[in-house]
């Protein structure tokens, strides 16, 4: 008999309640320093030029004015910055996320920045929840740079007990 799957031990990162405190922070501070633009997941690693790199090196490069970017967990937007601006991409970009101070500031950063809601556009939304109508569409690249582990480390569990 096979035996059950190993969960990681649920950690304030993978609530909601965290992500809202630490976007919303970050709002206040950017509000106070302007040059500050918020959390961004792996910064430390740099996971966001490390992707781009991958990207940019693909035996079948993609298409920079027509390559459609759906970022799940988008936070401060960094990703999809890096993106329209150091690679010259110019598809559609759309960063999801299920806090709304995150939407709030990137939405506000991409304004600064001088992109348009056509240029790179920011929505709530929680990727466990059911199919929103914008969300048929179709995207070339759908980008996770941590929501994935965030959602590992959720201590909510279903009707079943499941995590």
């Amino acid at each position: 008999m096979t035996p059950p799957p190993q969960h990681l031990s649920p950690s304030e990162l993978g609530s909601k309640d965290y992500w809202d405190t630490t976007y919303t922070a970050d709002l206040t501070t950017h509000s106070q320093t302007p040059n500050h633009t918020g959390t961004t997941w792996f910064a430390d690693s740099l996971a966001s030029q490390k992707t781009l790199s991958y990207l940019l090196s693909l035996h079948h490069p993609l298409s920079r004015p027509t390559t459609t970017f759906l970022d799940l967990g988008t936070g401060n937007g960094e990703m999809l910055f890096l993106l329209r601006s150091s690679s010259n991409f110019t598809g559609q970009m759309l960063g999801i996320d299920y806090s709304s101070s995150s939407i709030e500031l990137a939405s506000q950063l991409a304004t600064e920045r001088g992109y348009s809601e056509q240029e790179v556009e920011f929505k709530e939304w929680d990727i466990m929840s059911p199919v929103r109508e914008w969300e048929e569409g179709e995207f070339d690249v759908v980008l996770d740079k941590g929501t994935f582990d965030a959602v590992s480390l959720n201590a909510e569990t279903d009707a079943e007990g499941r995590r």
